[in-house]
């Protein structure tokens, strides 16, 4: 692939061949997102926007993100003050690239300054198409606030998973291949991320230096775990801290405490190190925990080819078969809830519902299987945390009947009850029991 092909061509190529029309890419941000396959992450730097442009409407978001870097813009009537504070609530990412001080004793500074630049404004626009805001760069490291004007605490955070799950697929699939194609080795591409979240009375905001040598920021211990969570982080892994799983329960399904070998043995090292001590001298022992990447991203948003890949077939993706959730109003009408894309509030009714194309290419009848599982403490408080017996029905091929191809549904309602992540498989087989696919919806409940 040429390594400066330019992401607006390369969209607007793939939904051309896929829907046989003349799409100007510049135009509209509300094309089907399936063209952003595995085959079709960019494997070059890209203008500024496009990523966003592709990203956003994946995860239900509108227009762009164009706020520079600096002050956060929750925060701008704090600029050139001296003493006036504001507390906020904040979500605090840290990305550094692992090893790259190492690279310039191993090629030339133009390739090394390359290289940083693409991984820096991969994190940049991915972290903008998740609505975060890019506080600072520091050399081969980006710093991120996510902290919503609203006051929706839960969304920032969900908004802060979305990102680390979106950014690694974004460096591993695309800019990994294309550094390889630039000469530099596999092994010296690495990053990590760290991420924590500080609510209002943890969290303050003041303008630190003087007028025209200073800048607004965030104060709090949860802000400055993000860059320790980011240095005890895995190889190109997430690392979140004890306040993010807390706050919104996030599932151990979902999350692995860090392991590390000594004298032969895997250790488990559940907290950030080395240990604070709190006033009275005991240790705080600030619990941290890994994204499992590889299972969160069964849930996420991003096109099922490109998960399909990740996850070595666990997702199973099938252009004759659409799976979405909607949820469902009082007056019945029906709004698309796009998976882990936003926390809903308790008792809203919501449907599952499956789609699929009638064709000879598939066996029917289809035995369509909905399971549900529960996570978080609310549930297991109330005896529900669980993985229940699958809910099956079957789907019959009516094409015969009207001599064309149609479209066949079913569909379950559920109702939000329990505050955390829950989940909902959908697994459709045909008439002699092959699995034809297999996909998740992650509900967050406030």
């Amino acid at each position: 692939m040429n390594t400066n092909l330019n992401f607006e061509s390369l969209f607007d190529s793939a939904y051309k061949s896929v829907l046989g029309k003349n799409v100007d890419f510049r135009e509209s941000i509300s094309f089907s997102t399936e063209v952003f396959d595995s085959a079709a992450v960019p494997q070059a730097p890209q203008e500024q926007y496009e990523l966003q442009r592709a990203l956003r409407p994946i995860f239900g978001k509108q227009g762009i993100n164009r706020w520079p870097i600096g002050t956060h813009p929750n925060f701008i009537n704090l600029e050139n003050t001296d003493g006036e504070i504001q507390n906020h609530y904040t979500c605090t990412v840290f990305v550094d690239i692992k090893g790259s001080t190492r690279l310039s004793l191993l090629y030339p500074l133009e390739k090394v300054f390359k290289f940083k630049n693409a991984v820096i404004k991969t994190c940049i626009e991915v972290i903008r198409a998740l609505d975060g805001h890019v506080h600072r760069i520091m050399g081969d490291a980006v710093m991120a606030f996510f902290a919503q004007g609203d006051g929706d605490k839960e969304d920032s955070i969900g908004n802060v998973i979305n990102c680390s799950v979106a950014l690694r697929m974004m460096l591993e699939e695309g800019i990994k291949p294309w550094m390889e194609k630039q000469g530099f080795e596999g092994k010296d591409f690495a990053f990590r991320v760290g991420c924590d979240f500080g609510d209002d009375e943890q969290v303050l905001w003041g303008s630190y230096g003087y007028v025209g040598v200073g800048e607004v920021s965030a104060t709090g211990l949860q802000v400055d775990m993000a860059s320790k969570l980011q240095g005890l982080a895995n190889k190109n892994q997430t690392m979140l801290g004890q306040s993010i799983l807390e706050y919104i329960d996030f599932p151990d399904a979902y999350s692995r405490v860090k392991t590390v070998e000594r004298d032969g043995k895997l250790i488990e090292n559940p907290f950030v190190t080395p240990n604070l001590t709190k006033n009275d001298g005991s240790p705080l022992n600030y619990a941290m925990k890994l994204i499992q990447y590889e299972k969160f991203i069964e849930l996420s948003p991003l096109p099922i080819s490109a998960r399909e890949k990740i996850t070595q077939r666990n997702v199973i993706g099938n252009p004759l078969i659409e799976y979405k959730c909607y949820i469902v109003n009082e007056g019945k009408q029906r709004e698309e809830y796009i998976s882990v894309s936003k926390f809903l509030e308790k008792r809203v009714s919501i449907e599952f519902k499956v789609s699929v194309v009638t064709s000879n290419r598939i066996s029917f009848p289809l035995s369509v299987s909905f399971v549900k599982t529960n996570y978080g403490k609310e549930a297991r408080d109330n005896n529900e945390e669980k993985t229940y017996l699958p809910v099956t029905k079957t789907i019959y091929n009516a094409s015969s009947r009207y001599l064309h191809l149609s479209k066949q549904y079913v569909s379950i309602d559920e109702s939000t009850l329990y505050r955390g992540l829950h989940t909902m498989m959908c697994v459709v087989s045909e008439s002699g029991g092959r699995i034809i696919f297999r996909d998740w919806v992650g509900v967050m409940i406030k």
